[in-house]
């Protein structure tokens, strides 16, 4: 087994201002044999390799008082980024292990090395990018606005002096039950260091306190507020149903058309004002919708300043949009959270920006809704501080 000094030389860096979620347990040390060697190309000698580390989880806890998806949430050690399902939502008061498991084959067994795990697989969640390395590593839980990969800054490593390193492996580990449970890990303590225990996972001696997770969030949700993507809450702000009457207005054309169109007003309430005669923005509009990947291209490149609007810039906000979203944007609208608007426009081809004011709005949320030429619609959040 590894020396105690080992253990306690092992360094462990947790991010974060924006916080919700802290890792509580770190389990590095298998008794399997972690010696890893160049394997001249041989990809089998390696994967083989890769099973000896077995058992290695870093354990998660969500100490704030609401659910936190797991999107844009990753580790990682001095080898490798791992990003969390996007899927997943860690509950108030859970915890979950993210836990190694080999690539192609022999999937990490992690409820049979920790027994107390069984029956809670929608707590594990396995990946194989990270592979912590006894002589020297480090763990980082963060969160990225916008997704970007996060980049090392300092040195965040601790390497073993050279002498002091000695072998983990017990000999025929994978034929003892419970032999993972006879290695200590590194576990959070009220002072909100690290010390060393006898495993535990999905369960922890001692947990932060719960907090809020408004008050936790509320510097960083200002800060960077307009990478947050309200796209879960937009259609609930705006498809609002009410009970109104709207009259139907035909279009009997006479005549041969290849072109052109009906556009129809409505007030703030749905009732028809007038119709004209129209054409798209865009001369060769889309038949088929645009693929998942081209909205998120189509989004990125609508830019919205400032963001947040404040009083020193008379709380004028420009959008402006270029590369994916040029001649793709019918309509736009802004809505504060009444679901009222507040601002549109209809921009024509080659226009790529427009600026508006909110000076007369109170403060709060607002939404840019985008209707594209395919009928879709993408919407980016606003907030008037």
């Amino acid at each position: 087994m590894v020396k105690n000094y080992f253990f306690a030389s092992f360094l462990l860096s947790h991010i974060c201002a924006f916080g919700q979620i802290k890792i509580t347990e770190i389990y590095h040390d298998t008794p399997y044999n972690e010696r890893m060697t160049l394997f001249n190309g041989n990809t089998q000698q390696e994967e083989d390799a890769r099973r000896h580390h077995w058992g290695e989880f870093v354990e998660i806890y969500n100490y704030s008082d609401k659910p936190v998806r797991l999107e844009n949430w990753f580790i990682r050690d001095l080898q490798g980024v791992f990003w969390l399902p996007s899927d997943k939502t860690i509950q108030p008061g859970e915890f979950m292990v993210i836990v190694y498991s080999a690539p192609s084959y022999n999937t990490t067994p992690f409820t049979e090395l920790f027994n107390t795990t069984q029956g809670k697989d929608s707590q594990i969640i396995r990946q194989n990018s990270i592979i912590m390395d006894n002589y020297k590593d480090a763990i980082y839980l963060g969160y990225s606005f916008g997704r970007e990969i996060p980049i090392d800054k300092g040195n965040h490593g601790w390497l073993v002096p050279k002498g002091s390193w000695s072998s983990n492996r017990v000999k025929g580990a994978w034929g003892q039950p419970g032999i993972c449970y006879t290695v200590n890990s590194f576990q959070l303590t009220s002072n909100g260091s690290y010390s060393l225990a006898s495993p535990n996972p999905l369960a922890a001696n001692y947990v932060p306190p719960t907090q809020s997770y408004d008050d936790i969030v509320k510097d960083d949700f200002i800060k960077n507020y307009s990478f947050l993507d309200w796209t879960d809450n937009v259609n609930a702000l705006i498809n609002k149903i009410c009970a109104i009457s709207i009259e139907k207005v035909e279009q009997i054309p006479n005549g041969a058309y290849d072109s052109g169109g009906k556009c129809f007003n409505y007030d703030l309430a749905g009732n028809y004002v007038s119709s004209t005669d129209c054409t798209y923005s865009n001369s060769d509009p889309q038949n088929n919708e645009y693929s998942y990947d081209e909205l998120q291209d189509i989004k990125n490149s609508i830019v919205l300043y400032p963001n947040p609007a404040t009083a020193s810039n008379s709380f004028n906000v420009t959008i402006s949009w270029s590369g994916p979203s040029i001649n793709k944007i019918n309509d736009i609208k802004v809505f504060n959270s009444g679901a009222q608007l507040v601002y549109g426009i209809t921009p024509t081809n080659g226009t790529n920006t427009t600026t508006f004011s909110l000076q007369g709005q109170l403060p709060g949320v607002f939404v840019a809704n985008f209707m594209l030429n395919t009928g879709q619609f993408i919407s980016k959040n606003i907030l008037k501080w």
